[in-house]
């Protein structure tokens, strides 16, 4: 409200001055926020104090709501009273507006700086929006959430892609996935879901393949494969609904959204081994369906599916 006092607490974004006024943007959690400290409105200290400060420097600011027709916020604040809390001494590699940023190294030594980047913390943020949305599907259709341990005795599934440690003078594994633990508690509680991390001692590196990922999954009783894909599906959907809403509301956001049909096509592991074949894949009955052997012309679509699924 116009000429109400509010406290502000963030990390300055940019500073730049004007002789006898300064301009500050000021980045919370909830997006940017300018400070106007002018001469006659703000004291001279305060306004001198504001102007020599670096980026990142974490502040709070109380001061007076003015409407502003130039914000880009529709508003600005005039400061009457500044906290410091960090100075900042050395300026970050490269600047906290900048979309991209080549050299990963540079990025992950200064992690918190480079995450203050939008385009990072959109990612983030329809991250978050879309593992609500899959909980909330679940809650809604009365699953339980569960915890599995992650330190584990023997394999979940094969050996070979097993972290091994330690665990009190004994070898234990990083557990690979949950599947053990589900299929037991659907004897006590019918469904169960667990969001959660699982770790895998692949030898590839793909975009495909992560030593330690984020797993969605789910085991329910009295259900055939039929039931699993129409879960599947579900949960697909609702993603991609998820990050759509997402992108309406934050213009600046930059996804690229696939398109998917109504009821995604479903085949049976002989249709996909006959495609593969025709689409000149050498490929036979038993393989595994490689993603190198379902790019093939007639298989992308099938490989994009694959994808979806897998990524949920």
């Amino acid at each position: 409200m116009d000429g109400s006092e509010v406290t502000v607490m963030g990390w300055i974004l940019t500073v730049r001055g004007h002789g006898n006024i300064s301009f500050v943007t000021l980045r919370d959690k909830n997006g940017d926020i300018p400070i106007v400290a002018k001469k006659g409105d703000c004291p001279d200290e305060l306004r001198e104090k504001l102007s020599v400060l670096k980026a990142h420097s974490s502040i709070a600011v109380v001061g007076k709501v003015k409407s502003s027709e130039k914000a880009p916020t529709g508003f600005e604040i005039i400061p009457t009273d500044l906290r410091v809390f960090s100075d900042v001494e050395k300026i970050p590699p490269f600047e906290p507006l900048a979309k991209t940023v080549k050299n990963i190294d540079t990025r992950l030594e200064v992690r918190p700086i480079d995450l203050r980047r939008k385009t990072l913390q959109h990612i983030f943020n329809v991250r978050s929006d879309v593992l609500k949305s899959i909980r909330d599907y679940f809650y809604k259709e009365e699953f339980t959430e569960i915890n599995t341990p992650k330190m584990i005795a023997t394999a979940t599934e094969g050996g070979a892609a097993l972290f091994a440690i330690f665990y009190y003078n004994k070898e234990a594994f990083l557990a690979q996935s949950p599947q053990l633990y589900k299929e037991q508690l659907t004897m006590s509680f019918e469904k169960v879901f667990e969001i959660g991390p699982i770790f895998r001692a692949e030898p590839s590196r793909t975009n495909r393949h992560l030593a330690e990922a984020i797993s969605i999954d789910l085991e329910e009783a009295f259900v055939d494969y039929n039931d699993v894909m129409n879960r599947i599906e579900n949960i697909i959907k609702i993603s991609l609904n998820s990050v759509i809403d997402y992108a309406k509301n934050n213009p600046d956001a930059e996804f690229v959204i696939p398109q998917i049909p109504d009821s995604i096509p479903r085949y049976s592991y002989d249709d996909l081994v006959e495609k593969m074949q025709k689409a000149g894949a050498k490929t036979e009955w038993g393989d595994d369906l490689y993603p190198s052997n379902l790019k093939k012309n007639r298989c992308r679509r099938i490989l994009f599916y694959q994808r979806l699924a897998f990524r949920s």
